[in-house]
């Protein structure tokens, strides 16, 4: 008994005195974009036709050459690979709702973050919102950080408005 009080103890003040390590550059400038659709379908149907509840379902809106499912099946914990053709990306679901996934990139300088989700207007139409989030400082200088907001703007734009065609579609 004695033995394990002092291993905990030890265990304590170990953790206590650890220098915290930063998770993302500082000073962080954090940049966001809110991109949407409306649809015209529930939010029930249109999560199901976009593929809402397939963690690697996103792949086929973006412009990427693949996706795998690393661990879990999409709930909060569960991790994905996404391979750009440059580089693969750890993605971990950070939260979930029946509507909505919110997944990070904690591996990146840019702590990148984004939300898929499909919001009820009333039974017969919904509205599709993407929200991404990074810190735009760990991109570079202002023109840098400018030119990533706006590919970014315009690829997850895409996937948006492929992701509303597929659940419009009858």
């Amino acid at each position: 008994m004695k033995k394990i009080l002092i291993a905990s103890l030890l265990a304590v003040a170990t953790a206590a005195s650890a220098q915290p390590m930063p998770q993302t550059a500082q000073p962080a400038s954090w940049t966001t974009i809110t991109l949407s659709a409306n649809l015209n379908t529930g939010a029930d149907a249109a999560w199901e036709k976009i593929g809402g509840n397939d963690w690697c379902g996103i792949a086929k809106y973006l412009d990427v050459k693949g996706c795998a499912i690393d661990s879990g099946k999409g709930e909060i914990g569960s991790v994905r690979s996404i391979d750009t053709g440059t580089a693969k990306i750890a993605e971990i679901a950070v939260a979930r709702t029946p509507h909505s996934y919110t997944y990070a990139q904690p591996f990146t300088p840019i702590f990148y973050h984004g939300t898929l989700a499909v919001e009820a207007m009333d039974k017969s139409h919904s509205k599709l919102v993407y929200t991404l989030i990074w810190n735009g400082t760990a991109v570079g200088d202002k023109a840098a950080q400018d030119a990533a907001k706006a590919s970014r703007t315009t690829r997850f734009q895409a996937a948006v408005d492929k992701m509303a065609a597929a659940a419009n579609a009858p």
